[in-house]
């Protein structure tokens, strides 16, 4: 039997208008009709109707960087202590908490094991509440470089090769790679490429013969300019870290992006907050001015969040697209770098990212409109993920970090030897 949702607004997708008293139909997974009340009702039949009430009804949400491993309660570290057994309902939690925010489908861009790929499978086939998700498994990393804990250590060409075929072999959905240091691993050197131009190529030309897209961890600008060159989809942060240890843009390095059709993914989070500012890297005007650089060259920006870090809490999506809105992003492109935009960027364009016909029904309501004012973000009322209702739990404030930000700070910048 196909179910009726109806609500005081419909945003189908990013640059639609708004349809006023809309409505979606739902047919198992799938979206059957999208259109105004006057307008579908004629021919509903026997569908049940659900009245959402004075909410915006619009696609589900992408959040394109997500550690379910990782606990964001804690001091920021990618070192994982628990057993398998043990981080399954940890991280069965974590995506619940992601369909709190309105998220619907989600990248998962480093996790030891196996353990994600379970959460995946059991999430698609409804065992357990949680996004769509797409899985890297251990990101590859130099011996000792960024995330080295979660196994992923490979050099030269022949070895990074064979780690993307293996990775391809297990199930993983994209290949992520580590092209500089981490602030999450001491000494790694976060300005600093680790993998030369012959690895970075070998990378991206294994990762397209297995058929898979592939990312990178990005920070300091030498990284971000090889894996330009090498063709990679996205790039993770991309945060133009220099060799004097600051941000600044480079715009012959965006254009290039432009060109060959690399995405960046910046993560903003609650890191990056007005009021609650812990970026280790640069001041926050600094941060802010390279990603309204990189929208201003016209780059394909995607929203992500790099939850699971310490006090980048999953539930607190919201928080990354308040940042992008300081930067100078239109609410309309934030809700294109969440949905469509980011649908392209996962391949999943044919499959979610808009209401429509055909399309899976990931759908998403939050109180008031988004369009008017972007703080809607921070109250989903209604959620759904394939076509299964989500009762999700409330928005919890953001952390108070006031008295801990400048030790985490300082935490990050030594560990980083900034």
């Amino acid at each position: 039997m196909t179910i009726t949702y109806r609500a005081a607004r419909l945003l189908t997708s990013s640059d639609a208008e708004i349809i006023q008293d809309g409505v979606v139909v739902v047919d198992g997974e799938l979206i059957t009709a999208v259109g105004p009340w006057s307008t579908v009702s004629t021919s509903l039949g026997n569908s049940q109707v659900k009245d959402l009430g004075d909410v915006t009804l619009m696609p589900g949400l992408f959040d394109c960087h997500v550690h379910l491993q990782l606990d964001p309660t804690g001091m920021s570290t990618t070192k994982v202590t628990l057993t398998d057994e043990e981080l399954l309902p940890l991280m069965a939690k974590h995506a619940a908490k992601l369909l709190d925010a309105g998220v619907t489908t989600a990248r998962d861009l480093g996790s030891r094991g196996l353990t994600v790929i379970t959460i995946r499978d059991r999430i698609a086939r409804h065992e357990i509440p949680g996004p769509r998700m797409q899985c890297a498994n251990a990101p590859l990393t130099v011996p000792g470089g960024h995330a080295c804990s979660m196994g992923g250590e490979c050099q030269g060409v022949e070895q990074c090769r064979q780690l993307v075929r293996q990775h391809k072999a297990e199930g993983a959905d994209l290949i992520k790679a580590m092209a500089t240091g981490g602030f999450l691993t001491p000494g790694t050197h976060v300005w600093e490429a680790r993998y030369s131009q012959e690895e970075m190529d070998a990378m991206a030309d294994e990762a397209r013969k297995c058929g898979l897209p592939i990312t990178t961890h990005a920070i300091g600008t030498e990284g971000i300019e090889r894996a330009v060159e090498a063709r990679f989809n996205c790039i993770e942060h991309c945060s133009f870290l220099s060799t004097n240890r600051r941000a600044k843009f480079e715009p012959e390095i965006a254009k290039k992006m432009v060109e060959y059709n690399v995405s960046v993914c910046p993560t903003m989070n609650t890191a990056c907050s007005h009021d609650n500012y812990f970026c280790p890297w640069d001041a926050r005007e600094a941060v802010m001015e390279v990603l309204g650089s990189l929208r201003k060259a016209g780059v394909n920006v995607v929203v992500g969040t790099d939850s699971g870090i310490g006090h980048c809490h999953f539930e607190r999506y919201a928080d990354g697209l308040f940042a992008m809105a300081d930067a100078g992003f239109t609410t309309r492109e934030i809700i294109a770098a969440a949905t469509e935009k980011a649908a392209r960027v996962c391949r999943l364009e044919g499959v979610t990212g808009k209401l429509a016909r055909g399309l899976a029904a990931d759908l998403a309501a939050f109180a008031g409109n988004p369009l008017e004012d972007i703080k809607a973000f921070e109250h989903p009322r209604f959620v759904m993920a394939r076509g299964e209702e989500y009762k999700q739990q409330p928005i919890p404030p953001r952390e108070d970090l006031t008295e801990i930000k400048d030790q985490v700070i300082k935490m990050l910048r030594d560990g980083a030897g900034i």
